[in-house]
């Protein structure tokens, strides 16, 4: 019964080395070094600069304000209108017919509507204020996200640091524990000085899957504030530098802070928009003019004449527009932080 066994085994062997050529080429396994190293080449090496540049294109928060700036933008543009719409032309014609007399008469008009109170200027702020605001709101977020790069790029260095501070260890420990077992076969140690050595090998290495853990989750957290895939290897390249630098006082950071927030200016630009807003509202009262101006033939005369057009606003009082926008005001008189503290007010 093991002839036939036996002589299967060349054949898996056979397979098997065809199948993997790498393990069995030259009688050479592939280490767990190479393997890693094989990882480290296809993983993505950034330097801080490169995290920040990446981050700056590839942040989900980053693209959504980018293209809440986008869309202002378009406001802005639609603002910039002379007038409230384009012109209008109307064409008419008729059919006289009196016993055997026929005539045909026809009319052109053409008209065009103008802002009146000052409401195309107010557009112009409404529209104004919300783009500056959600632009101050892009750059205080680009901040925002560049201080959260640089403390996670940082926390990954940490962690690397700490991972190789602790194969160090092992490695170590590994080391005195082998010297203590040949030191108790000689008799020169204690059976409990070898199994304390033991254990701080073991606990070196928990130390070491610990700081491997820590390092996973900061090039997690990394990946998320860099806007990539998760599962995309990340590598960073630079060193933890231990040099301080003599800050200034904590009251004049705070003036410095207050001064660079531009979260701060885009409070004020969203209140001076919601403002306008309340204003041109409250403008809608009062009609738009259109001046209109006509052309036409009737029984063989020429008629010319011109005129004005107001639409009367009795049954829409634009009330709704105006409530929304006084509770657009309020929000954004609430959302305004203090100048001073930078801490939000109620009512500031």
């Amino acid at each position: 019964m093991r002839s036939p066994t036996n002589n299967y085994l060349p054949v898996a062997a056979f397979c098997l080395a065809a199948v993997f050529p790498g393990v069995s080429h030259a009688g050479q396994g592939v280490s767990l070094k190479a393997y890693t190293a094989q990882q480290t080449s296809m993983s993505l090496t950034l330097t801080l600069n490169d995290a920040l540049s990446t981050a700056f294109a590839k942040n989900p928060l980053l693209a959504g304000q980018k293209a809440r700036v986008g869309m202002f933008e378009g406001d802005m543009q639609h603002s910039r209108r002379l007038v409230p719409a384009n012109p209008e032309m109307e064409l008419s014609g008729a059919r006289r017919s009196n016993g055997s007399e026929r005539s045909t008469d026809y009319g052109i008009r053409l008209s065009q509507e103008f802002w009146t109170a000052n409401k195309g200027d107010l557009s112009q702020q409404v529209a104004r204020g919300q783009l500056s605001s959600a632009e101050l709101e892009l750059d205080f977020l680009k901040r925002a996200v560049s201080a959260r790069v640089r403390a996670a790029f940082f926390d990954v260095l940490l962690a690397r640091e700490s991972l190789e501070t602790a194969g160090r260890t092992v490695d170590l420990m590994s080391r005195t524990s082998d010297l203590m077992r040949v030191s108790v076969d000689q008799g020169k140690r204690t059976r409990l000085e070898l199994n304390t050595a033991i254990i701080g090998v073991a606990r070196a290495k928990s130390q070491e899957a610990a700081a491997q853990r820590q390092l996973e989750e900061s090039r997690l957290a990394l990946s998320e504030v860099l806007g990539i895939d998760p599962q995309e290897s990340i590598r960073v390249k630079g060193n933890i530098s231990l040099n301080f630098e003599n800050l200034p006082l904590e009251s004049q950071l705070i003036e410095l802070a207050l001064a660079r927030r531009s979260d701060l200016q885009a409070a004020m630009a969203l209140v001076n928009s919601a403002e306008s807003s309340l204003d041109l509202a409250q403008s809608q009262k009062i009609p738009n003019l259109k001046v209109f101006g006509f052309y036409g033939r009737e029984e063989g005369s020429d008629i010319i004449g011109g005129g004005v057009s107001v639409p009367l606003p009795t049954l829409h009082r634009f009330g709704g527009e105006a409530k929304r926008a006084s509770a657009e005001l309020e929000a954004a008189q609430i959302r305004e932080p203090s100048p001073r503290t930078g801490i939000i007010e109620p009512g500031a």
